[in-house]
């Protein structure tokens, strides 16, 4: 259901799906639509209050899309060779993993639109976005590193971010670095 909400003076569109989830969650998509999801029994009073008080967090997400969106497009990497380089980075990586019990992963490739890399920790699966051939070779060891480190924790907890600072101890700044590329590529 498409809705409508004035935030700091300016008039925000927004899809409201209602579904069985436990928070009210927000995504800003790639082409700066906003998607909202809440439970059937969250009210429309609740659900606007929420989205007030992320205003900030909001207009600065929609700021940064509408900059990616003006911004050419770097690539570093070719999609043939960004391949390469990801199966690189993982053979790079895996000596730690190894040693924790964890057998080498399959290795798959694919343009996602909303994550840079994936894990299945059961299935023994990593899969990555071919648009990280527009980051730079930092931030896609970064997203290996990322992906591996659920292997371990099948979460975003602290354990999570401790384990993943043994293997990338300068994850933060590199995941800020990639949040300025855009997962879809948006420019000719």
């Amino acid at each position: 259901m498409n809705k409508q909400i004035i935030l700091e003076g300016k008039t925000i569109a927004y899809e409201l799906e209602r579904k069985s989830v436990k928070n009210i969650n927000i995504r800003i998509r790639a082409d700066g639509s906003i998607h909202v999801s809440a439970n059937r029994y969250v009210s429309g009073r609740t659900i606007e209050q929420f989205l007030l008080e992320k205003s900030d967090w909001i207009l600065k997400a929609l700021s940064r899309m509408e900059t990616k969106k003006e911004a050419e497009l770097y690539e570093h990497f070719g999609e043939q060779e960004i391949r390469g380089v990801i199966e690189n980075i993982c053979r790079e990586v895996y000596p730690y993993f190894r040693e924790k019990g964890i057998p080498y992963p399959v290795v798959k490739f694919r343009k996602m639109v909303s994550c840079w890399g994936n894990c299945r920790p059961k299935q023994g699966i990593l899969t990555f976005n071919l648009n990280l051939r527009y980051a730079a070779l930092e931030c896609v060891r970064y997203v290996v590193c990322h992906e591996f480190t659920h292997f371990l924790q099948a979460n975003h907890s602290p354990a999570f971010y401790k384990e993943l600072e043994k293997v990338c101890p300068e994850w933060k700044p590199l995941r800020m670095q990639l949040r300025d590329v855009p997962l879809k590529k948006t420019a000719k």
